[in-house]
């Protein structure tokens, strides 16, 4: 912001009330979206979830490794969040806000430029994104060098009973996740992954080791914006093989998360039917929200089969920081 009376500063507690407003203005705009990462985005008819849907407070419960904020005159107009991802050297850009005005753009330009030098200074290897795709967003992290590497929607499932989700012998043949099935589990995400965007997320078979009661891996646009007071995840077993794998994480306020992927050939119908039986009453009670990348066609199929119906999707990001800060400059040839 090089205009007068505009700076970016650490967010301060003195400023929450400012920004618990900040939120609710930009998230509950008719076009909020354009003016902030819009995940998931609104889509035109109901349900209309949103970013507000998801975080009831105006706030994320979980500590952001920084948070900048955006002050002009006195006054808070913007906001950006990022967390620091467990087990990496990465962060995730969870908040990118701008109040309406016709310094949105260039409020977070300078936003999200001092979150990318922050992580420099930080020795943050990469910074990660997901944001909706709508041409103002889609432009401010191509100027700042963020990459799209994937497409992600965001599927709904309205509340509703158990009983429908699941047909009577649902459930069986299902096992609950534990960290010896890691190896199995990264066998499954490397035969449903284009193999472009597997080097690009890099994930070992270790990285699968605690999926049962974290809710990291594998990754989405939602779970780092959730905080869930439980993880569970089970797999269906085929021979040597997982057929099937999925990730439930418990929201106390809002609806529930389910990642899922779903191995070419197999029963995802009857498989994803058989995890929200396993999900329980209450997940069924709230309604469940399911990011699926849109190459994995088997995984999207099975949520409109079992009641799910596509709300938005987004795009996701990524940004190498350390690798450019420590890059040598080139230099002419002698």
């Amino acid at each position: 912001m090089k205009e007068p009376g505009g700076s970016v500063r650490a967010a301060r507690l003195t400023d929450r009330q400012a920004l618990v407003d900040l939120s609710r203005q930009v998230h509950q705009a008719a076009e909020g979206y354009r003016r902030s990462l819009g995940v998931p985005a609104r889509s035109d008819a109901p349900p209309r979830i949103s970013l507000a849907a998801l975080m009831p407070s105006w706030l994320p419960l979980r500590s952001p490794s920084v948070h900048l904020v955006a002050e002009w005159e006195g006054e808070l107009v913007g906001s950006c969040r990022a967390i620091e991802e467990p087990h990496r050297d990465d962060w995730v850009i969870t908040q990118l806000d701008a109040a309406d005005s016709p310094m949105a753009a260039e409020v977070r330009f300078a936003l999200l430029r001092a979150v990318i030098d922050e992580g420099a200074q930080r020795n943050v290897a990469r910074l990660h994104a997901a944001c909706a795709d709508v041409p103002e967003n889609m432009e401010l992290f191509g100027q700042l060098r963020f990459m799209a590497y994937a497409q992600e929607e965001i599927w709904y499932r309205p509340p509703g009973g158990v009983a429908d989700a699941a047909p009577d012998n649902a459930g069986g043949g299902l096992e609950s996740v534990g960290p010896s099935d890691a190896w199995h589990l990264f066998d499954l995400w490397t035969h449903t992954t284009p193999p472009e965007i597997a080097r690009i997320e890099a994930y070992g078979a270790a990285d699968w080791e605690p999926v049962g009661h974290e809710g990291v891996v594998p990754r989405s646009s939602l779970n780092p914006l959730l905080h869930f007071s439980a993880v569970n995840a089970w797999f269906l077993p085929d021979g040597q093989r997982v057929a099937g794998f999925a990730q439930h994480g418990s929201c106390r306020d809002g609806p529930h998360y389910l990642r899922f992927l779903v191995r070419e050939g197999a029963d995802g119908v009857a498989f994803l039917r058989a995890a929200l039986a396993a999900a329980g009453s209450e997940a069924a009670a709230a309604g469940m929200l399911a990011p699926v990348r849109t190459y994995e066609a088997s995984g999207r199929q099975a949520a409109a089969d079992a009641g799910f119906e596509p709300v938005g999707q987004v795009s996701m990001l990524v940004r190498e920081v350390r690798a450019t800060v420590r890059q040598p400059a080139m230099v002419p040839a002698v």
